[in-house]
Protein backbone atom coordinates (compact mmCIF):
# COMPACT_ATOMS: atom_id res chain seq x y z
CA UNK A 1 0.00 0.00 0.00
CA UNK A 2 2.76 2.43 0.08
CA UNK A 3 3.27 5.00 -2.34
CA UNK A 4 6.10 6.96 -2.28
CA UNK A 5 4.89 9.47 -4.66
CA UNK A 6 4.81 13.11 -2.80
CA UNK A 7 1.80 14.87 -3.40
CA UNK A 8 4.53 17.55 -3.57
CA UNK A 9 5.92 16.68 -6.80
CA UNK A 10 5.04 18.85 -9.92
CA UNK A 11 6.05 17.59 -13.04
CA UNK A 12 6.54 20.57 -15.29
CA UNK A 13 6.18 20.15 -19.42
CA UNK A 14 9.80 18.63 -20.64
CA UNK A 15 9.83 21.11 -23.98
CA UNK A 16 13.69 19.73 -24.63
CA UNK A 17 12.23 16.82 -25.87
CA UNK A 18 9.02 18.84 -27.59
CA UNK A 19 11.97 20.86 -29.44
CA UNK A 20 13.73 17.46 -30.24
CA UNK A 21 10.79 15.83 -31.43
CA UNK A 22 10.31 18.16 -33.81
CA UNK A 23 13.54 18.60 -34.72
CA UNK A 24 13.17 15.28 -35.58
CA UNK A 25 9.77 16.03 -37.58
CA UNK A 26 11.79 19.05 -39.43
CA UNK A 27 14.55 16.30 -40.61
CA UNK A 28 12.09 13.81 -41.94
CA UNK A 29 10.66 16.94 -43.55
CA UNK A 30 13.51 18.10 -45.53
CA UNK A 31 14.65 14.46 -46.21
CA UNK A 32 10.98 14.35 -48.49
CA UNK A 33 10.66 17.37 -49.48
CA UNK A 34 14.48 17.69 -51.47
CA UNK A 35 13.60 14.09 -53.11
CA UNK A 36 9.92 16.07 -53.75
CA UNK A 37 12.22 19.27 -55.31
CA UNK A 38 14.09 17.50 -57.51
CA UNK A 39 11.80 15.17 -58.95
CA UNK A 40 9.24 17.67 -59.44
CA UNK A 41 11.77 19.96 -61.72
CA UNK A 42 12.16 16.96 -63.51
CA UNK A 43 8.71 16.74 -64.17
CA UNK A 44 8.36 19.90 -65.28
CA UNK A 45 11.39 19.82 -67.24
CA UNK A 46 12.78 22.60 -65.17
CA UNK A 47 15.63 20.00 -63.31
CA UNK A 48 17.70 21.09 -60.30
CA UNK A 49 20.82 19.46 -59.25
CA UNK A 50 20.52 17.05 -55.56
CA UNK A 51 22.94 19.47 -54.49
CA UNK A 52 20.12 22.45 -54.75
CA UNK A 53 17.47 21.02 -53.47
CA UNK A 54 19.26 20.03 -50.80
CA UNK A 55 20.69 23.09 -50.27
CA UNK A 56 17.04 24.33 -50.31
CA UNK A 57 15.56 22.26 -47.82
CA UNK A 58 18.08 21.89 -45.50
CA UNK A 59 18.05 25.77 -45.29
CA UNK A 60 13.99 25.92 -45.39
CA UNK A 61 13.13 23.70 -42.43
CA UNK A 62 16.36 24.21 -40.44
CA UNK A 63 15.01 27.72 -39.64
CA UNK A 64 12.55 26.37 -38.73
CA UNK A 65 13.94 23.47 -36.69
CA UNK A 66 16.60 25.47 -35.02
CA UNK A 67 15.61 29.32 -34.48
CA UNK A 68 12.06 29.38 -34.68
CA UNK A 69 10.36 26.28 -33.05
CA UNK A 70 12.48 27.13 -30.02
CA UNK A 71 11.40 30.60 -29.68
CA UNK A 72 7.51 29.50 -30.26
CA UNK A 73 7.97 26.47 -27.34
CA UNK A 74 9.66 29.26 -25.40
CA UNK A 75 6.70 31.55 -25.49
CA UNK A 76 4.01 28.50 -25.16
CA UNK A 77 6.38 27.77 -21.65
CA UNK A 78 6.32 31.41 -20.27
CA UNK A 79 2.98 32.54 -21.61
CA UNK A 80 0.83 29.13 -20.23
CA UNK A 81 -2.79 28.81 -21.21
CA UNK A 82 -4.98 30.38 -18.63
CA UNK A 83 -8.93 31.65 -19.03
CA UNK A 84 -8.07 34.85 -16.95
CA UNK A 85 -5.33 36.24 -19.53
CA UNK A 86 -6.55 35.58 -22.46
CA UNK A 87 -6.01 39.23 -23.56
CA UNK A 88 -2.39 38.99 -22.30
CA UNK A 89 -2.54 35.55 -24.60
CA UNK A 90 -3.69 37.14 -27.77
CA UNK A 91 -1.29 39.68 -27.77
CA UNK A 92 1.44 37.86 -26.35
CA UNK A 93 1.20 35.20 -29.56
CA UNK A 94 0.10 38.21 -31.84
CA UNK A 95 3.11 40.06 -31.31
CA UNK A 96 5.13 36.59 -31.45
CA UNK A 97 3.67 35.66 -34.61
CA UNK A 98 4.43 38.76 -36.40
CA UNK A 99 8.22 38.72 -35.30
CA UNK A 100 8.38 35.02 -36.63
CA UNK A 101 7.70 35.48 -39.88
CA UNK A 102 9.60 38.84 -40.03
CA UNK A 103 12.63 36.48 -38.84
CA UNK A 104 11.74 34.33 -41.47
CA UNK A 105 11.40 36.60 -44.03
CA UNK A 106 14.39 38.33 -43.21
CA UNK A 107 16.61 35.25 -43.65
CA UNK A 108 14.87 34.45 -46.91
CA UNK A 109 15.63 37.99 -48.25
CA UNK A 110 19.31 38.37 -47.70
CA UNK A 111 20.33 34.87 -48.52
CA UNK A 112 16.76 33.89 -50.92
CA UNK A 113 18.85 34.18 -53.98
CA UNK A 114 21.73 31.55 -52.64
CA UNK A 115 19.29 29.48 -51.27
CA UNK A 116 16.11 28.94 -54.08
CA UNK A 117 17.46 28.68 -57.63
CA UNK A 118 15.29 30.29 -59.31
CA UNK A 119 14.96 33.53 -57.05
CA UNK A 120 15.40 36.38 -59.21
CA UNK A 121 17.85 39.23 -57.19
CA UNK A 122 16.19 42.23 -56.62
CA UNK A 123 16.59 45.71 -54.38
CA UNK A 124 16.28 44.44 -50.48
CA UNK A 125 12.71 46.37 -50.16
CA UNK A 126 11.08 45.02 -53.10
CA UNK A 127 12.67 41.78 -52.04
CA UNK A 128 11.58 41.88 -48.38
CA UNK A 129 8.25 42.91 -50.07
CA UNK A 130 7.89 39.77 -52.13
CA UNK A 131 9.07 36.99 -49.82
CA UNK A 132 6.43 38.37 -46.92
CA UNK A 133 3.32 37.90 -49.56
CA UNK A 134 4.64 34.55 -50.28
CA UNK A 135 5.82 33.31 -46.85
CA UNK A 136 3.80 34.72 -44.27
CA UNK A 137 0.03 32.43 -44.67
CA UNK A 138 2.75 29.20 -44.57
CA UNK A 139 4.29 30.67 -41.67
CA UNK A 140 1.08 31.29 -39.82
CA UNK A 141 -0.61 28.21 -40.23
CA UNK A 142 2.80 26.11 -39.37
CA UNK A 143 3.39 28.63 -36.20
CA UNK A 144 -0.08 27.35 -35.16
CA UNK A 145 0.82 24.36 -35.54
CA UNK A 146 3.94 24.39 -33.37
CA UNK A 147 2.23 26.57 -30.70
CA UNK A 148 -0.79 23.96 -30.59
CA UNK A 149 1.38 21.25 -30.21
CA UNK A 150 3.45 22.59 -27.37
CA UNK A 151 0.28 23.78 -24.99
CA UNK A 152 -1.19 20.12 -26.04
CA UNK A 153 1.84 18.70 -24.33
CA UNK A 154 1.47 21.15 -21.41
CA UNK A 155 -1.75 20.41 -20.65
CA UNK A 156 -1.41 16.86 -21.11
CA UNK A 157 1.28 17.14 -18.34
CA UNK A 158 -0.97 19.44 -16.18
CA UNK A 159 -3.67 16.79 -16.10
CA UNK A 160 -1.11 13.45 -15.52
CA UNK A 161 0.29 15.88 -12.56
CA UNK A 162 -3.56 16.04 -11.10
CA UNK A 163 -3.59 12.68 -11.59
CA UNK A 164 -0.70 11.77 -9.91
CA UNK A 165 -1.87 13.85 -7.13
CA UNK A 166 -5.23 12.53 -6.69
CA UNK A 167 -3.74 9.48 -6.43
CA UNK A 168 -0.88 10.51 -3.95
CA UNK A 169 -3.83 11.88 -1.96
CA UNK A 170 -6.04 8.89 -2.21
CA UNK A 171 -3.02 6.80 -1.41
CA UNK A 172 -1.95 8.57 1.73
CA UNK A 173 -5.83 8.59 2.78
CA UNK A 174 -5.98 5.23 2.60
CA UNK A 175 -2.95 4.92 4.91
CA UNK A 176 -4.26 6.89 7.42
CA UNK A 177 -7.53 4.49 7.59
CA UNK A 178 -5.70 1.35 7.65
CA UNK A 179 -3.08 3.09 10.73
CA UNK A 180 -6.61 4.00 12.13
CA UNK A 181 -7.93 0.58 12.36
CA UNK A 182 -4.75 -0.83 13.38
CA UNK A 183 -4.84 1.52 16.21
CA UNK A 184 -8.12 0.44 17.39
CA UNK A 185 -7.47 -3.41 16.72
CA UNK A 186 -4.16 -3.40 18.52
CA UNK A 187 -5.62 -2.34 21.84
CA UNK A 188 -8.78 -3.85 21.62
CA UNK A 189 -7.16 -7.24 21.73
CA UNK A 190 -4.31 -6.00 24.12
CA UNK A 191 -6.93 -5.17 26.45
CA UNK A 192 -9.07 -8.46 26.23
CA UNK A 193 -5.47 -10.09 27.01
CA UNK A 194 -5.03 -8.19 30.16
CA UNK A 195 -8.73 -9.17 31.32
CA UNK A 196 -7.53 -12.44 31.07
CA UNK A 197 -4.14 -12.27 32.98
CA UNK A 198 -6.23 -10.28 36.04
CA UNK A 199 -8.87 -13.18 36.05
CA UNK A 200 -5.69 -15.34 37.06
CA UNK A 201 -3.61 -13.29 39.48
CA UNK A 202 -5.39 -14.24 42.46
CA UNK A 203 -6.38 -18.28 41.19
CA UNK A 204 -3.24 -18.77 39.23
CA UNK A 205 -0.01 -16.72 39.81
CA UNK A 206 2.29 -18.46 37.92
CA UNK A 207 -0.20 -19.02 35.02
CA UNK A 208 -0.43 -15.40 35.14
CA UNK A 209 2.83 -14.90 34.89
CA UNK A 210 3.53 -17.21 32.00
CA UNK A 211 0.36 -15.31 30.47
CA UNK A 212 2.26 -11.95 30.60
CA UNK A 213 5.58 -13.42 29.24
CA UNK A 214 3.26 -14.27 26.63
CA UNK A 215 1.70 -11.20 25.88
CA UNK A 216 5.15 -9.30 26.21
CA UNK A 217 6.01 -11.25 22.44
CA UNK A 218 2.91 -10.55 21.32
CA UNK A 219 2.95 -7.09 21.96
CA UNK A 220 6.76 -6.96 20.66
CA UNK A 221 5.42 -8.51 16.67
CA UNK A 222 2.55 -6.52 16.73
CA UNK A 223 4.54 -3.11 17.37
CA UNK A 224 7.21 -4.34 14.59
CA UNK A 225 4.76 -4.47 12.29
CA UNK A 226 2.32 -1.63 12.96
CA UNK A 227 3.21 -0.07 9.13
CA UNK A 228 2.29 -2.98 7.70
CA UNK A 229 -1.14 -3.37 5.46
CA UNK A 230 -0.25 -7.06 4.27
CA UNK A 231 1.49 -9.75 5.74
CA UNK A 232 2.01 -13.56 4.97
CA UNK A 233 -0.27 -16.02 6.10
CA UNK A 234 3.06 -17.66 7.97
CA UNK A 235 3.42 -14.70 9.40
CA UNK A 236 0.09 -14.41 10.96
CA UNK A 237 0.10 -18.25 11.94
CA UNK A 238 2.87 -17.36 14.11
CA UNK A 239 1.05 -14.59 15.61
CA UNK A 240 -1.81 -16.62 16.05
CA UNK A 241 0.37 -19.33 18.15
CA UNK A 242 1.19 -16.75 20.85
CA UNK A 243 -2.31 -15.57 21.18
CA UNK A 244 -3.47 -19.00 21.71
CA UNK A 245 -0.95 -19.77 24.13
CA UNK A 246 -2.54 -17.10 26.12
CA UNK A 247 -6.08 -18.13 25.55
CA UNK A 248 -4.75 -21.87 26.86
CA UNK A 249 -3.56 -20.68 29.65
CA UNK A 250 -6.64 -19.42 30.76
CA UNK A 251 -9.33 -21.44 29.92
CA UNK A 252 -6.55 -25.06 30.07
CA UNK A 253 -8.57 -27.73 28.99
CA UNK A 254 -11.80 -25.96 27.83
CA UNK A 255 -10.23 -24.25 24.70
CA UNK A 256 -9.66 -26.90 21.73
CA UNK A 257 -8.18 -25.64 18.53
CA UNK A 258 -7.72 -27.37 14.98
CA UNK A 259 -5.34 -25.55 12.65
CA UNK A 260 -5.36 -26.82 9.21
CA UNK A 261 -3.75 -24.70 6.36
CA UNK A 262 -2.86 -25.66 2.88
CA UNK A 263 0.75 -25.33 1.86
CA UNK A 264 0.24 -23.59 -1.04
CA UNK A 265 -1.47 -20.27 0.28
CA UNK A 266 0.98 -20.28 3.40
CA UNK A 267 2.59 -17.23 1.72
CA UNK A 268 0.25 -15.56 0.23
CA UNK A 269 -0.33 -11.73 1.45
CA UNK A 270 -3.61 -11.54 3.63
CA UNK A 271 -4.52 -8.44 5.72
CA UNK A 272 -1.88 -8.11 8.47
CA UNK A 273 -3.68 -9.02 12.06
CA UNK A 274 -6.74 -11.31 10.21
CA UNK A 275 -6.32 -14.37 12.27
CA UNK A 276 -5.80 -13.03 15.27
CA UNK A 277 -8.90 -11.33 15.70
CA UNK A 278 -11.47 -13.70 13.84
CA UNK A 279 -9.71 -16.39 16.62
CA UNK A 280 -10.73 -13.82 19.42
CA UNK A 281 -14.56 -13.63 18.14
CA UNK A 282 -14.49 -17.02 18.09
CA UNK A 283 -13.59 -17.52 21.89
CA UNK A 284 -15.18 -14.70 22.79
CA UNK A 285 -18.63 -15.24 21.61
CA UNK A 286 -18.19 -19.73 21.50
CA UNK A 287 -15.83 -21.12 24.51
CA UNK A 288 -16.25 -18.43 26.84
CA UNK A 289 -19.91 -18.84 26.40
CA UNK A 290 -20.48 -22.97 27.04
CA UNK A 291 -19.94 -24.20 30.38
CA UNK A 292 -18.10 -27.51 28.81
CA UNK A 293 -15.35 -27.67 26.27
CA UNK A 294 -15.69 -25.48 23.41
CA UNK A 295 -13.54 -26.44 19.76
CA UNK A 296 -12.21 -23.06 17.73
CA UNK A 297 -11.35 -24.68 13.79
CA UNK A 298 -9.28 -22.52 11.78
CA UNK A 299 -8.47 -23.65 7.90
CA UNK A 300 -7.49 -21.59 4.61
CA UNK A 301 -7.09 -23.04 1.67
CA UNK A 302 -7.24 -22.15 -2.46
CA UNK A 303 -10.19 -21.73 -4.45
CA UNK A 304 -9.34 -21.04 -8.19
CA UNK A 305 -7.50 -17.07 -7.74
CA UNK A 306 -9.14 -16.99 -4.38
CA UNK A 307 -7.78 -17.57 -0.30
CA UNK A 308 -10.66 -18.89 1.69
CA UNK A 309 -9.85 -18.41 5.38
CA UNK A 310 -12.52 -20.24 7.46
CA UNK A 311 -13.02 -19.90 11.37
CA UNK A 312 -15.33 -21.74 13.19
CA UNK A 313 -16.62 -22.26 16.61
CA UNK A 314 -19.00 -24.35 19.10
CA UNK A 315 -21.71 -21.88 19.35
CA UNK A 316 -24.85 -21.78 21.47
CA UNK A 317 -26.13 -18.54 20.23
CA UNK A 318 -29.75 -18.36 18.63
CA UNK A 319 -29.75 -18.93 14.98
CA UNK A 320 -32.35 -16.33 14.83
CA UNK A 321 -29.40 -13.68 15.97
CA UNK A 322 -28.61 -11.11 12.73
CA UNK A 323 -25.33 -11.17 11.66
CA UNK A 324 -24.14 -7.39 12.26
CA UNK A 325 -25.02 -8.53 16.21
CA UNK A 326 -22.61 -11.26 16.18
CA UNK A 327 -19.82 -9.30 14.75
CA UNK A 328 -17.67 -7.43 17.32
CA UNK A 329 -14.87 -4.59 17.19
CA UNK A 330 -12.61 -6.90 15.63
CA UNK A 331 -14.55 -8.68 12.60
CA UNK A 332 -16.10 -5.23 11.79
CA UNK A 333 -12.54 -3.75 11.64
CA UNK A 334 -11.06 -6.75 9.25
CA UNK A 335 -14.37 -5.83 7.08
CA UNK A 336 -13.26 -2.32 6.58
CA UNK A 337 -9.61 -3.47 6.22
CA UNK A 338 -10.90 -5.44 3.12
CA UNK A 339 -12.92 -3.00 1.56
CA UNK A 340 -9.92 -0.50 1.93
CA UNK A 341 -7.72 -3.26 0.40
CA UNK A 342 -9.51 -5.36 -1.99
CA UNK A 343 -12.33 -3.23 -2.60
CA UNK A 344 -15.23 -6.29 -3.81
CA UNK A 345 -12.77 -8.78 -3.86
CA UNK A 346 -12.05 -8.61 -0.20
CA UNK A 347 -15.40 -10.43 1.47
CA UNK A 348 -16.49 -11.31 4.97
CA UNK A 349 -19.46 -13.34 5.98
CA UNK A 350 -20.51 -15.04 9.34
CA UNK A 351 -23.21 -17.86 9.48
CA UNK A 352 -24.42 -20.24 11.60
CA UNK A 353 -23.88 -24.11 10.29
CA UNK A 354 -26.70 -26.68 10.72
CA UNK A 355 -24.90 -28.38 13.44
CA UNK A 356 -25.19 -25.38 15.78
CA UNK A 357 -21.89 -24.04 14.97
CA UNK A 358 -21.01 -20.79 13.91
CA UNK A 359 -18.29 -19.83 11.14
CA UNK A 360 -16.90 -16.68 10.29
CA UNK A 361 -15.37 -17.09 5.99
CA UNK A 362 -13.13 -14.65 4.89
CA UNK A 363 -12.16 -14.33 0.95
CA UNK A 364 -9.22 -12.58 -0.25
CA UNK A 365 -7.31 -12.60 -3.74
CA UNK A 366 -4.59 -15.09 -4.08
CA UNK A 367 -1.45 -13.19 -4.07
CA UNK A 368 1.55 -15.72 -4.00
CA UNK A 369 5.34 -14.64 -4.65
CA UNK A 370 7.73 -17.36 -5.00
CA UNK A 371 10.72 -17.37 -3.86
CA UNK A 372 13.18 -20.22 -3.43
CA UNK A 373 13.55 -20.63 0.20
CA UNK A 374 9.23 -20.47 -0.13
CA UNK A 375 9.89 -23.51 -2.57
CA UNK A 376 11.23 -25.56 -0.46
CA UNK A 377 9.01 -24.78 2.47
CA UNK A 378 5.80 -25.89 0.26
CA UNK A 379 7.44 -29.04 -0.28
CA UNK A 380 6.00 -30.82 2.79
CA UNK A 381 2.15 -29.77 4.22
CA UNK A 382 1.33 -28.40 7.02
CA UNK A 383 0.61 -30.56 9.48
CA UNK A 384 -2.83 -30.67 11.38
CA UNK A 385 -2.20 -29.00 15.03
CA UNK A 386 -4.83 -29.13 17.93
Amino acid sequence: MRDDTSIREVESPNWWRVWIGFLILWTAFSVLGTYFNYEFGVVRNRPISWGQSIRMNVIEYGIWAVILTPLILLLCAKIPLARRNWLRFALAHLLSITGIIGIDVLIKTVWGVNIFPRMTALPFAPQFHKVLFSEAEPDTHIYMLVAVIGYVVAYYTQLRNQERQQAALETELIRTDLQVLRMQLQPHFLFNALHSVAALVNTDPRAARKMICSLGDLLRISLAGQELAEATLRSELEFLDLYLDIQKVRFQDQLVTEINIASDVLDTKVPYLLLQPLAENAIKHGVARRPGRGKVEIRAYRESETVCVRVGNDSDVSHDVPDHERLGIGLENIRRRLQILYGADGQLSAHALSDGRFEVEVRVPFQFRSTAAQESQLQSPVPLRA
